[in-house]
């Protein structure tokens, strides 16, 4: 156990803390370099001035003496950032060296200012999430005031960070080597605005203030009898029912005080959310208990805290994308990254908190018996049903149904069986849009469970009269819709998914990558027709097609006549590379979507061939 730890803390430390000290790398190496150089400067103008001393023949040995003293105690860097009326006439010797010092001292400050907020940041944070713990309460306040305090440390770092990365573009190179390279210097600017201006964009970004899922409003007049039951357990926890009850096919129960929007409508208040796919696996003493326990979040106010604290961390995720793709902002992200991760285990802690509480709730107002019973049996219907989806989508054939929801129905009573029988449902825990839920194993145990006790093998499921599914109208009718509904996007992405891994081999594997990358024309400024299709590309003025398959790079450079898309390829059979030349902006809107077109084609055929050599790979292995 304890190396388990020790393991677990050093991956810890390795995949999120060390990445956290690259945040002080450009500020870190900024400051030693523009010191570094400044005292070069000095160094020199010192050096100057001894030499003008040692070749003055008319000072006497007394102010020679005195000019050596000078020279060897000046510190022009000094000198020229004091604001003292009487260096004017000093600082005036040193005018040609005025803006170069400027740049040093305000590099110098931007790398203090970089390093001392991270620290800063650092020790604020950290102290916060010391006492985070201790209530919901004080997660909110922690995250809220932490997330203004971490925005405000990104925007001084990713402006800092960009100014002193044009800086060192030009002066490290200016320094080491007597030279300055422009386009070095216009990449880091590009970048640098580029990352200031994602970051800018993401500030101001609003995002939706609702939650969406998919789901069926369910009426008190299809479910009156399920709507009093309901209403019966809130009371009994003297808290309000909900405002609205949704069913669907999704493989979880859950509560929000979100603001939702289902089917295109906005609800506000109270929402429960129930599984008809698990109301039938689930006795009505069953269902209670998972019912009792989604409303005992509503009692502990985990909902409200739920919805105060989302808001904060939705910004602070797309913040974190934004720094991401900013390219000079990727130090900052680790930075940024790391807290995000110590809020989220936090949360975790807390969320596992509120599940056990909200467990130990269910079982008051049902049973021990109840609750435990439900967990097990919604687990392994979660594993079930993921197993079923993951197998389908992972099939390479093409098929016009894919008959999840039959699939499902009918095999999972075998596998509840031989799941509770074996150990695959120890770790099992079950999905929940909003909170972290602890192995089922753990939940089991706090109520004195195990998993082979709370549901015996070869227990049947419920017969209908006895699950809260039958009891609502049309029950039947709104499942066979939401399981269509889904079945055709699973089919649909399926489909796609199979163009990406075909080769393709034979009729039918041809016409269905066909029918997702079919055959497309361009025709250039100088009327020159390039035709690209799933396995090749053809221009009207080569003498023989391109396949994608043969390809080994592909970059844009400068050329003769402005940018090219060059590309190089080599036949299996030959040991020389060949290369290609394609000028893509003589094509409409500067080769824009042909370049986007010949990505997508040709990337379709890179997929296809990694995927049938891991594949043909894992073959290999399972043989052996």
């Amino acid at each position: 156990m304890a190396a388990k730890t020790d393991s677990s803390q050093a991956g810890f430390l390795k995949s999120y803390l060390l990445p956290v000290l690259v945040a002080f790398l450009i500020p870190g190496f900024g400051l030693w370099f523009f010191d570094h150089v400044e005292a070069d400067y000095d160094a020199q103008i010192r050096e100057s001035i001894r030499a003008q001393v040692d070749s003055d023949t008319t000072l006497t040995p007394e102010k020679r003496a005195k000019a050596t003293q000078f020279a060897e105690t000046l510190e022009a860097s000094k000198v020229m950032a004091s604001s003292d009326p009487e260096l004017q006439e000093l600082q005036s010797a040193f005018s040609e060296a005025k803006n170069s010092y400027a740049v040093f001292r305000w590099m110098k400050r931007i790398a203090w200012t970089c390093l001392l907020t991270a620290i800063g940041a650092m020790v604020a944070i950290g102290a916060g999430l010391r006492f985070a713990g201790n209530s919901q309460n004080a997660m909110y306040w922690n995250l809220r005031v932490g997330w203004n305090v971490l925005r405000g440390f990104a925007v001084v770092q990713v402006i800092g960070q960009s100014v002193l990365a044009v800086a060192l573009s030009y002066w490290v190179t200016a320094f080491w080597m007597n030279i300055y390279v422009p386009k070095l210097i216009v990449i880091i600017g590009v970048l640098a605005i580029g990352a200031i201006c994602l970051l800018v964009a993401a500030i101001f970004r609003k995002l939706p203030e609702f939650w969406e899922f998919e789901g069926t409003l369910l009426k008190k007049t299809d479910a009156p009898e399920l709507w009093q039951r309901v209403t019966d357990m809130a009371n009994r926890l003297n808290i309000a029912p909900p405002d609205q009850i949704f069913v669907g096919i999704d493989d979880n129960f859950f509560v929000t005080e979100h603001q939702v929007k289902v089917g295109g409508e906005i609800y506000n208040g109270r929402t429960l959310f129930a599984s008809l796919s698990l109301l039938k696996t689930l006795t009505r003493s069953e269902a209670d208990a998972v019912l009792a326990h989604e409303l005992a979040h509503f009692s502990g106010e985990d909902t409200i805290y739920s919805k105060r604290i989302s808001p904060l961390l939705g910004k602070y995720g797309h913040y974190l994308e934004a720094l991401y793709q900013g390219g000079l902002s990727k130090p900052v992200f680790h930075f940024m990254f790391f807290f995000w991760n110590m809020y989220q285990m936090a949360l975790s802690k807390q969320s596992r908190e509120r599940e056990f509480r909200a467990d130990r709730i269910g079982s008051e107002l049902t049973s021990p018996g109840d609750i435990a019973r439900s967990l097990v049996k919604i687990a392994a219907y979660c594993k079930y049903r993921f197993k079923v989806q993951s197998k389908l989508f992972e099939t390479d054939e093409s098929m016009e149904k894919m008959d999840v929801f039959q699939r499902i129905e009918h095999g999972f009573p075998k596998f509840m069986n031989e799941s509770v029988q074996g150990s695959e449902l120890d770790e099992a825990s079950t999905p929940h849009p909003f909170d972290t839920h602890p192995p089922l194993q753990s939940r089991l145990q706090s109520m004195g469970y195990e998993i082979k006790a709370a549901l015996k093998y070869d227990e049947p499921l419920p017969a209908s009269n006895n699950t809260w599914f039958s009891t609502i109208i049309g029950a039947a009718e709104m499942e066979a819709a939401q399981w269509k509904a889904f079945e055709d996007e699973f089919q649909k992405a399926h489909q796609i998914t199979l163009a990406w891994r075909f080769k393709p081999e034979g009729e039918a594997e041809i016409r269905h990558v066909v029918k997702f990358f079919p055959e497309v024309q361009f025709t250039s400024k100088k009327m020159v027709i390039a035709t690209l299709d799933y396995e090749k590309l053809n221009m009207s003025d080569w003498d023989v097609a391109l396949y994608l398959n043969t390809i080994t790079a592909c970059r844009l450079e400068d050329g003769l006549g402005g940018q090219q898309l060059t590309i190089e390829y080599k036949h299996e059979e030959e040991m020389k590379k060949h290369s290609l030349k394609i000028k893509y902006k003589d094509f409409p809107g500067d080769g824009a979507e042909f370049l986007q077109t010949f990505e997508k084609y040709y990337g379709r055929c890179m997929t296809a061939k990694n995927y049938l050599e891991e594949k043909a790979k894992e073959t290999l292995e399972e043989k052996n």
